[in-house]
């Protein structure tokens, strides 16, 4: 059965499934793929590089790092809960900024997916949290707090509403407003319901759009759009048919799982039940630090001055 997962630490995890007892022993990873994990009070710190064709094409990802942080406390029901990933994804945006080597990049931040479906709303919620500055930047008014970035904030949709590709948009709004980089926000697919609305994937491969769930649109990436691209990322869904694989699996009842491939959970994803609260509060964590990471110096009170 073909799994859906957006997630490198995910199918680095597959690989594992997939060893020998041997290579599971021995703990060994493809050649040209590096692994580094930390734990910290809130949280678990995946760092993933792919430097080789044959690890890409082992792990099924593109080269390049993945960062993936996964939440112990999901509900994000306080200030602190909510703080302790915005930084840490705050400090992965910094060292991905801070590689353009320029004093001061313009920044563009693009909140994909569907506002109106609450499991793909993620991107548009986030943008609705953006401090948005590049207007005023513009103006050169000495009034200006000197520690905003420049950053604009696009909210594309989708081509079901608007009849055209959000990657034609978004190339389109390049092309006239010419940032240095773009940090694209989009949900998710989990293979793992532990890991649904907990857990963010920072990657600077780029996005697609939609395939997470089997819906491919155009490819967002330093290849397509000639400037870097930063994906953000965080799993609202997992796939209906892995769900029930794995819980005829933990059932022992292994004869069912064929019957799984040929039924109409093949074609559905689920989301949890709280998803609204769930988009609401990750929405907060990452456009927390997105803003810490392109206003340097802001802390999160100050930012949420801005926004008031």
């Amino acid at each position: 059965m073909t799994v859906r997962t957006d997630l490198a630490l995910e199918a680095r995890e597959m690989i594992d499934e997939k060893r020998s007892e041997r290579l599971k022993y021995k703990n060994e990873l493809p050649d040209g793929m590096n692994v580094n994990t930390k734990e910290t009070e809130h949280m678990t710190i995946t760092d993933i590089t792919i430097e080789s064709k044959e690890a890409e094409r082992i792990i099924g990802k593109k080269k390049g790092r993945y960062v993936t942080i996964e939440i112990k406390n999901p509900e994000l029901n306080t200030n602190e809960l909510q703080e302790a990933p915005a930084k840490a994804l705050a400090s992965y945006l910094t060292m991905f900024i801070s590689g353009l080597n320029k004093t001061e990049p313009e920044i563009m931040v693009a909140g994909l997916g569907n506002r109106h479906i609450t499991a793909d709303s993620l991107g548009p919620k986030v943008i609705d949290k953006i401090v948005v500055t590049r207007h005023v930047k513009n103006m050169n008014r000495a009034e200006i707090d000197r520690r905003l970035g420049s950053v604009c904030a696009v909210s594309p949709g989708v081509m079901g509403i608007t009849g055209i590709e959000t990657g034609e948009i978004i190339r389109g709004m390049i092309s006239t407003v010419k940032p240095d980089i773009l940090l694209a926000v989009d949900a998710l697919a989990s293979r793992k319901t532990s890991r649904v609305n907990a857990t963010v994937q920072i990657s600077d491969t780029g996005i697609v759009p939609g395939s997470g769930v089997g819906n491919h649109r155009m490819e967002l990436s330093a290849d397509t759009l000639k400037i870097p691209v930063i994906a953000i990322g965080v799993p609202t869904v997992v796939d209906a048919a892995t769900l029930v694989r794995d819980m005829l699996e933990s059932a022992g009842a292994s004869a069912c799982i064929e019957a799984v491939k040929e039924s109409k959970a093949a074609d559905m994803v689920v989301t949890p039940k709280n998803i609204d609260i769930a988009i609401e509060r990750m929405a907060s964590v990452i456009s927390g630090g997105i803003n810490m990471a392109t206003h340097a110096g802001l802390d999160i009170r100050e930012i949420n001055e801005y926004l008031m």
